[in-house]
C-alpha cells in the first residue's frame, strides 16, 4: 500500500482523536519525513510498516496524546523528543522561549558569553532552545526528575548542543554559583484538576502540573535566590505563569521585594502568562 492509499483510507475513518494532523503526522512519522510537503513528494512510494501505524491508530483512539504515540513534539518549529515522563510543549512556552530571547539579546547583545538557568526543565525545550541562539552562553539545565533528565539529554545531542544538565530540588543544583544572568523556568502552577483537561489529566506526568498553592514554586524560587547567585549589574528572570496569578504574584513581589521592577505579559490569546523580572532601568528599558 502507498502513503496515498493509506491515506485516504485513513481519512475516510476520521474523529476526534485520528484527524488530519494525526494522519499526516503518523505517515510522515513512517517514511522519517520532515514535514507534508515531503510526504507528498513520496506519496505514490509504499509505506514501510503498516502494523506499526496502526498500532499507533489504536493508541490514539484509546486517548494517548499524539505526541507520546509518535514520541515527538514541535517547538518553536523543531523537533523534541518526549514521553509520559515529561509535558507535551504548548504553544504559551513556545512564546516565552521566544520573547525570553528577544530580550536577552536586546539587553545582552547577539551572542552573549552569559550564564542561563532553566529551572524545571523537563524536556529541556527552554535551555536548549536559548543554547541553540546563545552559543557563547553556559546553560545550566535543572530538574528534581531523573527521568525528566534523561530525555532532555537525548533532546541536548539530538540538537548539537552542550548543556550542563544538574539533578535536584529547584534552586538545589545551583547554589554554589554565581553570576547568572537569566533564569527562565515554567513551574508548575495548576492548584487542582478541576481546571485541567481529561486528556492531559489522563496521561502528562502530575509532578509538572500541580502546584498548591500556586505560587508555590514562584515563592520558593524568588525567596531562595541568594544575592550571590545572580549578576551583580543586572539580571533577567522569566517565568510562565497561571493565566489567574497576576494578583498573587504581584502581592508577592511587592511585600518580598518592593523596588524590584517587574512586568507581566499576555499570550496570543490576550491572557496574562509571563512575568519578567528586572534589576535595574537600562534592562526595563530593553523590555519596553
Amino acid at each position: 500500500m502507498t502513503y496515498r492509499e493509506k491515506y485516504f483510507q485513513l481519512t475516510k475513518l476520521e474523529n476526534k482523536y485520528l484527524n488530519k494532523t494525526a494522519i499526516k503526522t503518523l505517515l510522515q512519522d513512517d517514511g522519517d519525513f520532515k514535514d507534508f510537503v515531503e510526504l507528498i513528494k513520496h506519496f505514490d512510494e509504499e509505506i514501510k510498516d503498516n502494523d506499526r501505524i496502526e498500532a499507533n491508530i489504536e493508541k490514539l483512539t484509546s486517548g494517548v496524546p499524539l505526541q507520546y504515540v509518535v514520541g515527538y513534539a514541535y517547538f518553536v518549529n523543531s523537533n523534541y523528543i518526549v514521553n509520559k515522563d515529561v509535558l507535551i510543549p504548548r504553544q504559551e512556552t513556545e512564546q516565552l522561549a521566544v520573547s525570553t530571547l528577544t530580550y536577552i539579546i536586546k539587553y545582552f547583545g547577539k551572542d552573549p558569553k552569559i550564564k542561563i538557568v532553566d529551572i524545571g526543565t523537563g524536556s529541556g525545550i527552554l535551555g536548549i532552545y536559548l543554547k541553540e541562539y546563545l552559543t557563547k552562553s553556559h546553560v545550566i539545565c535543572t530538574d528534581i526528575s531523573s527521568n525528566c533528565l534523561e530525555i532532555a539529554k537525548k533532546n541536548a545531542d539530538k540538537h548539537h548542543v552542550k548543556i550542563d544538565f544538574r539533578q535536584g530540588d529547584m534552586l538545589e543544583p545551583i547554589l554554589d554559583e554565581n553570576d547568572i544572568s537569566v533564569i527562565i523556568s515554567n513551574p508548575p502552577y495548576i492548584k487542582d484538576s478541576s481546571t485541567v483537561d481529561e486528556h492531559t489529566l489522563k496521561y502528562e506526568p502530575h509532578l509538572a502540573l500541580f502546584a498548591n498553592p500556586t505560587t508555590k514554586f514562584y515563592e520558593e524560587i524568588l525567596t531562595s535566590i541568594d544575592k550571590q547567585l545572580l549578576n551583580d549589574k543586572h539580571f533577567l528572570i522569566a517565568f510562565e505563569i497561571g493565566e489567574d496569578m497576576e494578583e498573587e504574584l504581584t502581592n508577592l513581589l511587592e511585600s518580598k521585594y518592593q523596588g524590584i521592577m517587574y512586568r507581566f505579559e499576555k499570550d496570543i490569546y490576550n491572557k496574562t502568562r509571563f512575568l519578567y523580572i528586572v534589576k535595574n532601568e537600562e534592562l526595563t528599558n530593553a523590555l519596553n
